[in-house]
């Protein structure tokens, strides 16, 4: 009966903590209704959000997190620092007192005057002493940009911190976001336009209504402040109803967090299946499954969310790519557990999603994940049929990939790797291969339609289009090794192994040399993480060259009936 139980009650365990945080955040009954004011919409890089997403957005920008510490060591969510920013202009100062910028860099510590502490994180008013002295050195840097001479770390470091800072300032003076809503046929406009427009003090109605929740807040008057967002919120909500109900699911959104709760429960998914080898296998391997469906399902409904507030098909940018390749990987590894009950898939299931999830994260930190796209790549049609195919192509490559390196790992430092668990991981690998090269191919033969469609050639060996002919090649050579009896289970394992190397290369390698008509993901400090991912996959496949032998798993050292080769028809 336990057996039978356990695993329902990770499920609904599961669905209690993630379904805890659909409630809608709330303010104590004599408090700041703060979170009612982060749902106000507003349009931003050209697209209409809620207040809530543009200071998460910045926050991540600025301090690498959504939420911040003040003085006192008090959490706050992002919105009350976008509030303090935007007070300032009637007499508030906390912002500026906020330790948030992140400076690591030695270099620029020392030009600011600022001592080592905990967490390396200051204010504004710590930084503004020697502000002369950081504007001559980014001075220098911009002229030896300008002369195309290479920047070396610091000066890089340097350059961004101007961007953290560049944030927080076209906030405080009110530079962005767009808050009046359009009329008269005229586009958003920002506070200050609205206000510089003004007829001799006559305010916009939306903009004194603007003022009048700015300066409550300013003065700590919680009664005036929330009377101000209530009306405002009902004059949105009779004048542009549909605005203000998708600003309100986004700000829902920007709290559930549904992507870092699924990319926890990924984990705990992986646990589960990891200490199923250890004993009690069964409900331990079924509790994993059911879990990783139950998450499955959470994501699934996670990217229709994301692809209904944003108008696009599921992958638009790096950050989106990597959440629909943990989809797909997690996809094949559930599949795979359904059909062979290994345990395998659930491996494969949840350390794809949760390393995905975790890359997705590390990438929000960029800004707007939903940002509006370039001109080029503006297109349903080609968005939802070349990027979705050659993003699963992606996703199958990493999926063969992962079943590699569980054989040679478990062949070589295990003794689990029995003759029917090897034939069975073997036919993972080509069934997954078989996905990739397929997926591969047409999506991009699709991409040359697009470049012919966009650019008025099929193919003009861009960095980008030579990465993904590289997975296509790669896996197509992975495919005639077996078919030719050069790689065993063994050789098509490293094989499969090295295409981990080729799909990050093409994902996000080819987007940092900066050149070509697809660097539109350069990404900075991807480089270093990169060489270091490529070595972790060379020293397992330089594992796999150990001796048969000398492997843990004593498995045959020739073929067996049972393990020819398979045939291109198998």
């Amino acid at each position: 009966m336990k057996e039978k139980l356990f695993p329902v009650v990770m499920v609904l365990l599961a669905a209690a903590w993630m379904g805890s945080a659909m409630r809608a955040p709330s303010a104590a009954p004599d408090g700041l209704r703060i979170h009612e004011f982060g749902r106000i919409p507003v349009v931003e890089g050209g697209r209409l959000k809620p207040l809530d997403t543009v200071a998460r957005n910045h926050l991540r920008i600025v301090a690498t997190k959504e939420t911040f510490k003040d003085k006192e060591d008090v959490s706050h969510p992002a919105i009350v620092w976008l509030l303090d920013a935007q007070a300032g202009l009637f007499g508030g100062r906390e912002a500026h007192r906020h330790p948030v910028f992140r400076i690591d860099h030695p270099q620029i510590r020392d030009l600011l005057g600022l001592q080592p502490r905990e967490g390396y994180r200051y204010s504004a008013e710590e930084i503004a002493p020697h502000f002369d002295a950081l504007l001559e050195a980014l001075k220098t840097a911009h002229e030896r940009k300008e002369s195309g001479k290479q920047l070396d770390v610091y000066e890089n470091q340097l350059m961004e911190f101007e961007r953290h800072l560049g944030s927080f300032r076209r906030i405080a003076e009110f530079d962005i976001p767009n808050v009046i809503p359009p009329h008269d046929g005229k586009d958003w406009m920002t506070f200050k336009a609205a206000v510089q427009m003004s007829d001799r003090g006559n305010l916009d109605p939306y903009a004194d209504g603007w003022k009048r929740m700015l300066k409550a807040y300013a003065a700590k008057d919680v009664k005036e402040f929330n009377e101000a967002v209530a009306s405002y919120h009902e004059r949105l909500a009779n004048e542009r109803p549909e605005e203000v109900k998708r600003a309100s699911l986004e700000s829902r959104f920007n709290a559930l967090d549904p992507f870092n709760k699924a990319k926890w429960l990924y984990l705990v998914g992986f646990l589960l299946a990891a200490f199923a080898w250890l004993g009690w296998s069964g409900p331990l391997n079924r509790a994993s499954f059911w879990l990783l469906v139950f998450v499955y399902v959470a994501h699934t409904l996670a990217l229709g969310v994301r692809m209904y507030l944003s108008g696009r098909p599921p992958v638009t940018n790096l950050y989106s790519s990597a959440i629909f390749i943990g989809w797909g990987c997690a996809a094949f590894g559930l599949g795979l557990e359904r059909a062979y009950k290994l345990g395998v898939g659930n491996v494969l299931a949840s350390v794809s999603g949760f390393v995905t999830l975790q890359i997705a994260h590390i990438l929000a930190a960029d800004g707007d994940t939903m940002e509006v796209l370039q001109a080029v790549l503006d297109t349903q049609f080609w968005l939802a049929t070349h990027v979705t195919t050659i993003t699963l192509g992606y996703a199958a490559t990493y999926v063969a990939g992962l079943i590699g390196l569980i054989y040679i790992l478990r062949g070589v430092f295990t003794t689990s790797l029995t003759p029917e668990v090897g034939r069975n991981l073997t036919r993972m690998m080509y069934g997954a291969t078989c996905f990739a090269t397929f997926f591969s191919f047409v999506g991009t033969v699709l991409g040359g339609l697009w470049a012919d469609d966009s650019w008025g050639r099929f193919w003009g060996w861009d960095p980008k289009e030579n990465g993904a002919l590289m997975i296509v090649l790669w896996n197509a050579l992975v495919l005639h090794a077996r078919w030719g009896g050069i790689a065993r289970d063994r050789g098509m394992a490293m094989l499969a192994v090295f295409g981990n190397i080729v799909v990050s290369w093409s994902w996000f390698g080819v987007n940092q040399l900066g050149v070509g008509l697809h660097s539109y993901g350069f990404t900075n400090g991807i480089t270093v993480t990169l060489i270091t991912f490529a070595f972790t996959q060379a020293a397992v496949i330089g594992c796999a060259f150990f001796p048969r032998e000398i492997w843990r798993s004593k498995l045959p050292l020739k073929a067996g009936p049972e393990e020819e080769k398979i045939k291109p028809d198998a």
